[in-house]
């Protein structure tokens, strides 16, 4: 499946944890928004169907017109990433220039535009699954058990996904990775379990972890899988 064409239901690396920003100078500011035109290339576009799906493009033209009023800019180099931030476009008109207007947001706000939009879109369930981060509905079903290991659900230009992985292995701690970008099913997981796509996310046996703190993981790795560390 081509990637101008794959459907998505999670958007894809974002790094929307504040803690992904290269400093928290930088994520206090909001960056300067990307100038995006009809022929602009090295940008990721995500936008939304009726039911609250999420897809993701390439090019511009390959947007529907019904929904380029709040479309997700997504710098494909993991340097040019907003960190905290998430710019979104309104690609219905270019202006003089030919630059479409560009808005930059927290990724706080943005998450909360997310769970709206997919709360609109699908009818609601009933679940036997443990509730997910922050409590709030029953998340859907993990994905398979992974016997004894922690589940790191990342994308390869994370950098705090990189120090958990590093730290675990230090540890000795046996672990999996999900790469969220690769895998449609496990960004499913992922947004529906913690509402945003901000990685790293742990599942470690019945137990969601979103973001990378040592001792929390540490906690539940003992709690949950049984493994004293040193």
């Amino acid at each position: 499946m081509k990637p101008s064409c794959a459907r998505l239901v999670v958007l894809a690396c974002l790094v929307l944890l504040p803690a992904c920003s290269k400093d928290n100078d930088a994520a206090s500011r909001p960056p300067p928004a990307p100038v995006v035109r009809e022929s602009s290339t090295g940008f990721s576009y995500f936008w939304f169907d009726s039911t609250g799906a999420v897809h993701r493009v390439e090019r511009i033209s390959d947007v529907p017109p019904e929904a380029r009023d709040r479309v997700l800019v997504q710098p494909l180099d993991a340097q040019a990433g907003a960190g905290a931030w998430a710019f979104i476009a309104d690609l219905r008109r270019p202006g003089s220039d030919g630059a479409f207007p560009v808005h930059v947001l927290t990724r706080e706000a943005y998450s909360n535009e997310v769970r709206a939009r997919m709360a609109a879109g699908r009818p609601a369930e009933p679940s036997t699954a443990s509730s997910p981060v922050g409590g709030g509905p029953a998340a859907p079903a993990a994905l398979p058990a992974e016997g004894g290991k922690v589940a790191i659900y990342l994308t390869q230009g994370c950098p705090h996904c990189r120090r958990a992985k590093e730290w675990m292995t230090r540890a000795g701690i046996p672990f999996v990775e999900h790469d969220i970008e690769a895998d449609a099913a496990a960004a499913r997981w992922v947004l529906q379990n913690t509402g945003s796509t901000a990685v790293p996310v742990f599942q470690v046996g019945k137990r969601v972890l979103q973001g990378f703190n040592p001792d929390a993981l540490r906690q539940a790795v003992e709690a949950e899988l049984g493994i004293k560390l040193l």
